[in-house]
């Protein structure tokens, strides 16, 4: 079974557009049509391979202290939906990171910030601060502003 596993991860691999994956995406997609192993195990032996890298993760419950448990499972399930997985991550080592996969990595990522800050400023109450207000404005310029310094870069493509 776990040869089996692995040679679909590394196909994964091979083939996402991502190059980096988190252990946790690819553990969901595995587990959408195969039964176990659990995710500690599923990680053991992908980072055990000697064809995967791990690379370095993150933690998005990080400075979420102040939520109670209820509430950080429901916005760690909600980051997961937006395809912000906390954990490790997996790389082939023969797939080389180029500067177009950066650079598409890094539109993507600024696109789906800026649709977040655009919900984020749609869903303020009305009874909002303009602080609050102007802090929302504030970052969705300065999003604009990386978006025209890549593109003044040649690393994303006029919106003409």
């Amino acid at each position: 079974m776990s040869d089996q596993m692995l040679a679909w991860v590394c196909d994964y691999l091979d083939r996402d557009e991502e190059i980096v994956v988190p252990i946790k995406k690819l553990w969901n997609e595995w587990r959408a049509t195969h039964p176990g192993p659990s995710l500690e195990a599923f990680t053991e032996q992908v980072l055990a391979d000697d064809r995967i890298e791990e690379m370095h993760g993150v933690d998005h419950a990080r400075g979420m202290e102040w939520m109670g448990p209820g509430e950080l499972e429901t916005y760690i399930r909600e980051m997961e939906d937006l395809g912000f997985f906390s954990g490790p991550r997996a790389k082939l080592k023969s797939r080389e990171i180029t500067l177009e996969h950066i650079a598409r990595v890094i539109k993507k990522h600024n696109d789906q910030m800026e649709w977040a800050l655009q919900r984020a400023r749609e869903s303020l109450p009305e009874n909002a601060s303009e602080q609050e207000e102007g802090a929302l404005i504030e970052i969705q310029v300065k999003v604009r502003q990386l978006r025209r310094q890549l593109r003044e870069a040649g690393l994303e493509p006029d919106e003409a």
